[in-house]
């Protein structure tokens, strides 16, 4: 049975969570992925190897994020400032982060203002974590209702297909997606980009409501709806990274 253990790493103002996973294997194992880095090692190893082992991935961690640290920005331990600015879906919003003692992380949108409140004992990753999470919802539920006005009237003016739903929550994973049971999914992100960007992405997921494929019939329905699609595409290739909260 596998035997886990979490320390947090921080070095030249990065902070990044490293999972030690002992399990059933012959090698050692280190990698990066969303939520921090995972040092996998032999369930059999002694402890002083175990450390060892832990120093050298500490090593190959900095080696690895000095290489190319803009990869690695959300591992950033910079702490966010007490007022800040964002654009999101074309509008300026002033966002206020107030700390307390308080256990609990909430917040508000306010005409054009985002008031945080979040808890003062955060690490610098946790405090990225929930100021992040907690702008994603608000300007989710914020938007939710415009976005869905939109959604509905492109479709109007070209596929005229049924759908059962429109969603926004946070994924980095994709832009947005279609469900089996026409759900129509759309990353909260997707706040964060130019008007007809939001738009080339709402065409693509209308599209998937005839053709749930990326053939050639579903790039000619994308073409005929919006035939400037590629270069929002190219757009969100070179930009999309920077699209976060």
């Amino acid at each position: 049975m596998a035997s886990k253990a979490r320390i947090l790493y921080e070095f030249d103002g990065f902070s990044v969570p490293l999972q030690i996973i002992k399990e059933r294997r012959f090698s050692v194992r280190i990698s990066i992925a969303k939520t921090g880095a995972f040092l996998r090692l032999p369930s059999i190893m002694p402890n002083p190897l175990v450390q060892s082992e832990i120093t050298k991935a500490k090593k190959w961690l900095q080696k690895t994020i000095h290489k190319d640290p803009k990869s690695y920005d959300r591992f950033s331990s910079a702490s966010y400032p007490d007022h800040f600015t964002k654009e999101v879906h074309d509008q300026v919003f002033t966002i206020q982060i107030h700390r307390s003692n308080r256990k609990t992380n909430t917040g508000k949108i306010k005409d054009d203002r985002l008031l945080l409140t979040i808890a003062d004992d955060l690490t610098a990753f946790q405090e990225k974590d929930v100021v992040k999470k907690l702008q994603s919802r608000l300007f989710a539920k914020y938007f939710q209702a415009t976005f869905s006005n939109r959604v509905k009237e492109i479709n109007d003016q070209t596929y005229k297909k049924s759908f059962k739903s429109v969603n926004l929550k946070y994924n980095r994973s994709n832009w947005g997606s279609c469900s089996s049971m026409t759900n129509l999914n759309f990353s909260t992100r997707l706040l964060l980009t130019p008007a007809a960007v939001r738009d080339y992405v709402i065409v693509h997921e209308l599209a998937h409501l005839t053709e749930m494929n990326h053939s050639d019939r579903f790039w000619n329905l994308v073409e005929k709806a919006m035939p400037s699609y590629k270069e929002k595409e190219k757009w969100l290739k070179k930009y999309g990274s920077h699209c976060d909260f």
